[in-house]
């Protein structure tokens, strides 16, 4: 028995087709359309407020950091984080009058799998990697946009309430007892993608928005996941920490790989530099960037890990 079998047999107990548009049809669709030859990373979970926009945003910069050519696809027209962040961006390079990597940026007007493709295969078709930040809901459009992923990030917080999505588990016990909604659909959409002989999709869960102190909460979800992951299919990595910096930071469009350029910051240090060096390690791309780090980053980052031991 293959993985995607053993999976959906797990998943069996809920049709997500009754939710929406049926995998089958949305892997159809986007396998049926041309595309560029940028590697798509789409982040997306149906639990609104798990940082995924900042999380999004904080990618495509470290990704164009690295000297990467990066679209950013806002799927969201109503909140438009990541929009507004890239647009501060631009504003707060300007006023400063210094450089900073910035990657290309498109908000979708049209919610539709054909609107989708045509700007992948537009405005991506000179770029290394597209990130798309998909709105906190189930839709046809996010549906199309995990199928036509190469890798799925997925930002949960540190609540049962927010792993509910990716499986459900016995309030007493804490006993894995079936997936959830998401996780359910994510299954489906894999499958389908199999069926059409597209490559399989790496996803990767991460637990965003942690608080430095250790607590028996934390363990909890730490087993949690662990039991998820092996049931789902899917690879466990570090997130962001809680820190006010990327808060204030992202109302200016920066981040911490920007302090070094900005004169009055040059000097600030901060081990957060090392949670965007593992993001990109997670995903298999700080390998992939040919040491394109400065050298002040790439020691934070060792620092970083170092700290983690």
């Amino acid at each position: 028995m293959n993985v995607v079998t053993s999976i959906g047999q797990f998943a069996s107990r809920r049709d997500v087709s009754v939710d929406g548009e049926h995998p089958r049809v949305v892997v159809a669709d986007i396998a049926a359309r041309p595309r560029g030859p940028a590697k798509i990373i789409t982040l997306a979970n149906e639990k609104g407020g798990v940082g995924k926009s900042t999380l999004a945003f904080h990618l495509a910069v470290a990704l164009a950091d690295t000297g990467h050519k990066v679209l950013a696809v806002d799927l969201d027209r109503r909140q438009q984080s990541l929009s507004r962040a890239l647009v501060a961006r631009n504003g707060t390079a300007k006023r400063l009058g210094v450089r900073l990597p910035l990657p290309k940026h498109l908000l979708l007007q049209q919610t539709s799998g054909a609107q989708l493709c045509q700007e992948l295969a537009r405005a991506g078709w000179d770029c290394d990697y597209v990130v798309i930040d998909a709105a906190g809901h189930d839709s046809p459009i996010a549906r199309r946009a995990i199928a036509v992923a190469d890798k799925l990030v997925s930002p949960v917080n540190c609540s049962f309430v927010d792993l509910e999505l990716l499986g459900r588990f016995h309030p007493v016990t804490h006993k894995l007892t079936g997936p959830g909604c998401f996780s359910a659909l994510v299954t489906e959409l894999r499958s389908a993608r199999a069926e059409a002989g597209m490559a399989a999709l790496d996803w990767l869960v991460v637990l965003n928005r942690q608080r430095r102190e250790n607590s028996h909460n934390q363990d909890r979800i730490d087993s949690a996941l662990r039991r998820l992951a092996q049931r789902m299919d899917f690879r466990l990595g570090a997130g962001l920490h809680e820190r006010v910096a990327y808060r204030e930071l992202v109302l200016l469009g920066l981040t911490q790989l920007d302090l070094h350029r900005i004169p009055e910051l040059a000097r600030t240090k901060t081990a957060a530099t090392g949670e965007l060096l593992q993001l990109l390690d997670d995903l298999g791309i700080v390998q992939e960037a040919g040491g394109l780090l400065s050298y002040a980053e790439t020691a934070a980052g060792s620092a970083y890990s170092s700290h983690l031991g």
